[in-house]
């Protein structure tokens, strides 16, 4: 919760006082005896400042920039909901380090504290990656933290306008990790509401169920349809880990997004530019929630291109108009597969991703217009800043024979234990096939 918060009302003239007449800490906690001192990074005498040195008033020091500007009420500034522009937040005139003034500044706070922050937590463990979730974001911050979409409400159009943020985030803003408090955060949420959130917030890159105190609680178990609805999300989620991961991996190298609106993969298709209610997770997966309250159909677009659905694997030959889906239950989000990808999923779902990497492959295979489909699944150990050893494996499918092929040079036992081939005669065939080496099988 790293935005730049103020809870003392402008111009907060005795914070000190403030802090004790709210019953708010004034000064930070003690220092255990057990705190291992000096830290990675700090100075051996490093202590933590007084409330009295903390909150001492500041020194104005040289403003970088143009100067005799009215930095608390400018002619041009957002319109902050609590008040002026220093309401709830950084006064705008402060100066930091270097002269650089609030006002210049403030939108890079977040960021700079989420960049500071990997950095430190690098420092404590070098080799291992960070995972940093944070509020408050600026261009940038994707390449240090990851982001949730801050306090929403449990409503169904909050529901819906999180399919829009976290397009905008994952497809424009390069912050790939991103999500929305499923069920909501502030207000009572319903149970058709959550289990509805259950499944959608599956297919965020960033999950989690969060929920403000003093209202109804929400924890999936609360509701059998929502703890099925979580279930069989979960289940999927895990088992699309591995392309999610290898999606991940494509956008470090290419800035190609993970979560992609529908325009981006049907840009001459006029019809897509305005959908904010589906999107593509990853270039092979569509999903299309059901968005509105007591509905148990939903009409989504399909392109011109042919479909598949994820749960049956029966054919859906979209003509660029929209379908309507009947029959969905509370406890389902409709899934598809876009014709012309082969899609390496686990060939069940587990409870951590430990657990999960001793599970063998299933390779969905769905042909497209053509005919064939292509694919592909990167694999690390999962926890290295570094990598020693990497695969980067590609999959290509046509007249009836899968080729595997790539760099093979990760040490992992994954196997291949099934091949489906999705059309007119869906067709499962079990294999066994280690991807350590250049192979080919017959479907």
């Amino acid at each position: 919760m790293n935005e730049a918060a103020n809870m003392c009302p402008y111009p907060c003239p005795n914070p000190e006082r403030y802090s004790e007449e709210n019953d708010l800490p004034p000064e930070p906690p003690s220092v255990r005896a057990s705190n291992p001192r000096p830290l990675p990074g700090f100075p051996s005498d490093f202590q933590p400042s007084s409330s009295k040195r903390g909150l001492a008033k500041r020194e104005q020091g040289q403003k970088i920039g143009l100067p005799d500007r009215n930095l608390i009420s400018p002619p041009y500034k957002i319109r902050n909901a609590a008040g002026a522009l220093s309401q709830k937040t950084i006064d705008t005139d402060l100066v930091h380090s270097g002269g650089y003034v609030e006002y210049d500044t403030h939108n890079m706070y977040g960021t700079m504290m989420g960049a500071v922050s990997r950095k430190s937590m690098l420092q404590r463990r070098q080799d291992v990656r960070p995972l940093i979730i944070t509020r408050s974001t600026f261009a940038g911050a994707g390449s240090h933290v990851g982001h949730w979409l801050g306090d929403n409400l449990s409503q169904w159009d909050r529901y819906r306008a999180s399919i829009q943020q976290i397009l905008s985030f994952g497809s424009l803003f390069q912050v790939p990790m991103v999500g929305a408090d499923v069920c909501g955060f502030s207000g009572n949420t319903t149970e058709e509401l959550c289990a509805r959130w259950a499944a959608l917030g599956s297919f965020y890159t960033f999950y989690r169920n969060h929920n403000d105190l003093g209202y109804r609680p929400q924890e999936f178990y609360h509701w059998p349809t929502v703890t099925e609805s979580a279930r069989k999300a979960i289940n999927t989620r895990y088992r699309l880990l591995d392309y999610i991961y290898t999606a991940f991996h494509h956008q470090t190298q290419t800035g190609e997004p993970f979560l992609q609106p529908l325009f981006y993969l049907y840009p001459e298709d006029k019809n897509t530019f305005s959908n904010d209610l589906q999107f593509f997770y990853g270039d092979a997966i569509l999903v299309s929630p059901v968005t509105q309250k007591g509905s148990r159909s939903v009409k989504a677009y399909f392109p011109d291109d042919i479909f598949y659905d994820w749960h049956t694997g029966a054919p859906l030959r979209g003509n660029g108009t929209h379908t309507t889906i009947q029959n969905v239950n509370i406890t389902d989000i409709p899934v598809h597969i876009r014709g012309g990808n082969v899609i390496p999923a686990r060939s069940s779902g587990a409870s951590t991703t430990t657990e999960l990497r001793k599970k063998g492959f299933e390779l969905i295979i769905a042909p497209g217009l053509d005919g064939a489909a292509s694919g592909s699944l990167y694999l690390d150990d999962g926890d290295s800043l570094e990598q020693p050893k990497t695969s980067e494996i590609e999959f290509e499918y046509r007249d009836g024979e899968l080729k595997i092929g790539g760099k093979f040079e990760y040490d992992g036992d994954a196997v291949v234990e099934a091949v489906t081939l999705l059309g007119e005669k869906s067709e499962k065939k079990e294999v066994q096939v280690k991807l350590n080496k250049e192979t080919s099988v017959k479907i």
